[in-house]
């Protein structure tokens, strides 16, 4: 009886599983070698006592098998499992080592992506600032070319007129000429006398061309130069000269000294031959003991300070910039600043100077005469004949030009 006979009849046989199924390969492997003895032997007759033995030797061998089996099936599953152990350590491995290239060049990214985005905040703001500097250049360029495009125009102008012109005509233009300096001479220089002399020479200029239809523009002439004769007439470079002679006239000042009250009335310090004086005499010998040491002379009244030298020169000066500032403000025609300044002069001349010596008294009292005078004048805003003068030379102009276009149409 072979050991797949005692399989197959055992009816506690395991049930066909996998590891049955190997068991059972296994086992036949082994009924496959063990007939060759079989086959060799004589084949004796099974008595009843050999039939009733159990083979123990295959019962052996399928254990065996068993164990063989589940000894390899357990070393397969724990080699199995080892082998996914390792290999889910290299995935993890390889995983860390991807998301730390990736964070890597993530990291590098973003910082090549804010270097980028710097270089391109510079370059904007590069092209921002170049792109103003060229609006402005343009700007530039465009009021140059208006200005030259007047100045084609001016000169177009001018050729124009030229061609038009009128012999007596270059008369208009000096009255213009002249009219315009006596606005000049009025408002930047403030000379009344030049520009009413100016607008004199722009009616004799007006007079001269024997013209009736100018009468209106001779009548805005004389109202201007009458308006500019009621002015006040202020003779800025006597004023200036005045206050020039009172700044050398300083020097001759002479600081307030002190003044002593008089000594009072010495005490009597002569013995009496009285007997009976005997403590006045007494008083006396020691009064006349003491006055031996220190001499004390008692006076009645208050005793103002002197000023130091460099304290008297310091004043001098100041006394005379102040003048010069009066000077200044003369031709600025600033009243405020010329009068403060002349008060302020004044009334230091009377606070540190002897008022006993004529010169500060005259220099006081001059000071106070000019800080009272008005060294503005109200002129006015335009010359009324300025207007009437230019749209005069403008009809004329305008009139010759027509005359000239009809001459060459007519000549076409």
């Amino acid at each position: 009886m072979t050991a797949k006979d005692s399989n197959s009849t055992n009816p506690k046989s395991t049930p066909s599983t996998p590891e049955n199924k190997d068991k059972a390969k296994v086992e036949a492997q082994v009924d496959k070698k063990a007939p060759s003895k079989a086959a060799v032997a004589t084949p004796q007759p099974a008595t009843s006592q050999e039939r009733s033995k159990p083979n123990k030797g295959g019962l052996y061998l399928g254990i065996a098998a068993i164990i063989l089996s589940a000894g390899l099936s357990s070393w397969l599953y724990w080699h199995h499992q080892q082998t996914l152990t390792n290999q889910q350590s290299q995935l993890d491995q390889l995983e860390n080592q991807i998301l730390d290239r990736l964070q890597l060049q993530i990291t590098s990214a973003l910082d090549q992506q804010q270097r980028d985005i710097g270089d391109l905040k510079a370059l904007n703001q590069a092209t921002s600032e170049r792109n103003k500097a060229l609006e402005q250049s343009l700007q530039a360029q465009a009021k140059q070319a208006t200005l030259i495009e007047q100045d084609i125009g001016n000169l177009q102008r001018n050729i124009a007129e030229m061609d038009v012109r009128r012999p007596s005509d270059w008369m208009l233009a000096e009255a213009e000429y002249l009219m315009r300096m006596a606005g000049r001479k009025l408002w930047l220089e403030h000379d009344v006398k030049s520009s009413i002399a100016l607008l004199l020479a722009t009616d004799q200029r007006i007079t001269e061309l024997s013209d009736p239809s100018l009468n209106p523009l001779r009548q805005a002439i004389i109202n201007d130069i009458s308006q500019l004769e009621a002015l006040p007439d202020l003779d800025k470079d006597g004023l200036v000269l005045r206050l020039t002679s009172l700044e050398q006239q300083i020097d001759k000042l002479n600081i307030a000294g002190i003044k002593l009250p008089e000594v009072l009335t010495e005490t009597d310090n002569t013995l009496s031959s009285d007997i009976s004086d005997w403590q006045d005499n007494l008083k006396k010998s020691w009064r006349s003991f003491a006055d031996s040491f220190i001499t004390i002379e008692r006076r009645d009244g208050k005793v103002e300070a002197l000023l130091a030298p460099d304290q008297a020169w310091y004043l001098k000066e100041n006394i005379k910039n102040q003048l010069v500032k009066a000077q200044l403000a003369v031709y600025r025609e600033h009243q405020a600043i010329y009068t403060e300044s002349l008060e302020k002069a004044a009334s230091w001349i009377n606070q540190y100077y002897d008022q006993n010596n004529p010169n500060t008294q005259y220099l006081v009292e001059s000071l106070t005469e000019l800080s009272k005078k008005a060294i503005t004048v109200q002129y006015p805003d335009q010359l009324k004949s300025k207007p009437i003068l230019e749209d005069v030379i403008d009809h004329r102009v305008k009139k010759s030009l027509s005359n000239s276009m009809k001459q060459e149409l007519s000549n076409d």
